[in-house]
């Protein structure tokens, strides 16, 4: 089982870093940063806020967590999932 960080500002059009601060936190404490990977949900987000905020708001939110465990969430696991090359 994994967990895609995304979607946050879905329901509120926003965003709000408490709830994805909250959200983030919840997971990844559950599930632990290996099972944990960032997702943007662009297009759909990008009618209340830009992609470079939204980013922020990620990482602002996995501030907290060793850097091994930011680089799982928004690199490293997606690399895995997605089978993607190394190159």
């Amino acid at each position: 089982m994994h967990a895609k960080l995304s979607g946050l500002g879905t329901f509120v059009h926003r965003v709000d870093p408490v709830l994805i601060g909250r959200v983030c936190d919840e997971t990844i404490d559950a599930s632990g940063p290996r099972r944990c990977v960032f997702g943007s949900n662009f297009p759909i987000e990008k009618l209340w806020t830009g992609y470079a905020a939204l980013v922020d708001a990620y990482r602002d939110a996995v501030a907290g967590h060793d850097l091994s465990a930011q680089r799982a969430i928004f690199h490293d696991n997606a690399v895995r999932l997605y089978r993607l090359c190394k190159r």
